[in-house]
């Protein structure tokens, strides 16, 4: 509990209590002390320590009992504003009630400040469960000489490994190419993929398809046939929920701020940083393997490509792995990344 002193208080709650409690005289503990034997009998005649409040047992306020009850009640039980109660009170019960003496009276009773509503628990992921839980995301990025291009991020939910891949479209064709190459690369089994509902990962929403049961997938979209030949289930996020597949959003989030951290080349106002594709993609994809050997909090420090390690070597031990030539394409992941520029035609 707060403990509120005087600012002209000349003792402590300590001091009080030793007052309370020691036997000695008056005069003495008023030498003692430095104090006033008034003070010194006032500390004696009482139970607490604390100030007493300063406020008048009788105020004069503009209010009456019956007044106050009622701005009591419009604020605690109908939820009014301060200058919505104002508004009712001044027609309804007084006419003359100014905003400061309503808005004293609610201090009065503690209730001028509206409680804090406890927000609900947001739901987060559980990060001891085996990887293979894949976050997928497109990211868009600034058109250069007129040309837009889409990074096509997945990041494993247990490791935080990361990979990229940038094209010119944002199609279903792409998508399926982008994950199909990840699972070649990547060197664990994955058992799930988590994207949203964009055309390009599910045709969930499509309304130009005859026979597809509404508000779900068909199941013949590029993307669900990759994963659907991989033994791959294909989640989706709730409609209008990108925090749901929030892990990939903060990747995207961390690599727009790095991208505004680069200089800007001083043409176009500085609106954009890069004279061509290929400068700013070598610039991602540099940024992509430093990530990946970064050591992260949420890992224990550890960096996403130790931790797909271990697991990989852990997974050879047991007999899990798919088979020992995966193992050897760990490597191949961090090549990838500094590979030419994979683009549609």
């Amino acid at each position: 509990m707060e403990l509120r002193l005087h600012a002209n208080a000349r003792t402590t709650p300590a001091t009080r209590r030793y007052i309370q409690t020691c036997g000695k005289p008056v005069a003495v503990l008023s030498a003692e002390l430095g104090v006033s034997e008034t003070t010194i009998r006032r500390w004696r005649a009482r139970s607490e320590v604390a100030d007493r409040p300063h406020v008048p047992h009788t105020l004069k306020t503009s209010m009456s009992g019956v007044e106050e009850a009622l701005a009591v009640e419009l604020r605690c039980h109908v939820g009014l504003s301060l200058d919505d109660a104002l508004e009712v009170m001044r027609r309804c019960v007084k006419p003359d009630l100014s905003r400061a003496a309503l808005h004293r009276c609610w201090r009065r009773h503690g209730i001028s400040a509206r409680p804090v509503q406890a927000r609900a628990r947001t739901g987060v992921f559980e990060t001891g469960q085996p990887a293979g839980f894949i976050h997928v995301d497109v990211k868009h990025l600034t058109r250069l000489n007129r040309q837009p291009a889409y990074a096509f991020i997945a990041i494993d939910r247990a490791t935080r490994f990361v990979h990229l891949d940038i094209f010119n479209t944002r199609s279903a064709a792409n998508a399926a190419a982008f994950f199909e190459r990840f699972l070649e690369s990547f060197p664990l089994k994955v058992h799930t993929v988590l994207s949203d509902n964009g055309s390009e990962f599910t045709d969930r929403f499509a309304v130009d398809k005859k026979g597809k049961p509404e508000d779900r997938p068909s199941g013949t979209h590029a993307f669900d046939r990759v994963c659907a030949a991989h033994g791959v289930k294909h989640r989706l996020t709730r409609p209008f929920r990108p925090q749901t597949n929030g892990m990939a959003e903060r990747f995207n989030r961390r690599l727009q701020e790095h991208l505004d951290a680069h200089p800007p080349n001083g043409r176009n106002q500085g609106r954009n940083c890069f004279d061509t594709h290929e400068q700013r993609n070598a610039y991602i994809r540099n940024f992509v393997q430093n990530y990946n050997r970064t050591r992260l909090r949420c890992l224990g420090y550890q960096s996403p490509l130790e931790i797909l390690n271990n697991l990989t070597e852990h997974n050879t031990q047991v007999g899990v792995q798919r088979s020992k030539g995966e193992c050897s394409r760990l490597p191949a992941l961090g090549s990838r990344l500094r590979g030419k520029d994979e683009w549609e035609t």
